[in-house]
């Protein structure tokens, strides 16, 4: 892509943003460190015709190309209980898991230092 449609580009986004803001020019410009001169001259330079944009294209052959795409399992699938579960949410947020059989003396001593840590935190 030449540089100068690079170009063109950025100020077409930057243009948008100040469009879609409630700001001034000068309080857009300086927020986004642009010389006010450079933004007026874009803001108000007259917009290139779609034509403009067609003549830059490559253009397009009768025959299109297909490439085959393989779509993979997420690597790091959401972590959830499974059903049978019984799932302690804590007030910070933290939650705990624990299945059929659990040993409740191990629940108890992981929630004793839970409370121990939230207390002196």
């Amino acid at each position: 892509m030449p540089r100068v449609h690079v170009v063109d580009l950025r100020w077409n986004a930057l243009l948008n943003d100040f469009r879609r803001s409630s700001l001034t020019q000068a309080e857009f410009c300086r927020r986004r460190d642009i010389s006010l001169h450079s933004f007026r001259k874009r803001l108000y330079s007259p917009r290139p015709s779609p034509a403009d944009f067609c003549d830059a294209r490559p253009v397009a052959t009768a025959d299109p190309h297909f490439v085959p795409v393989t779509i993979l399992p997420d690597p790091n699938p959401p972590i959830s209980p499974p059903p049978s579960c019984i799932e302690l949410i804590l007030a910070d947020g933290r939650r705990i898991a624990v299945a059929p059989g659990f040993d409740a003396h191990t629940l108890r001593r992981l929630l004793a230092v839970l409370e121990a840590t939230s207390c002196s935190g």
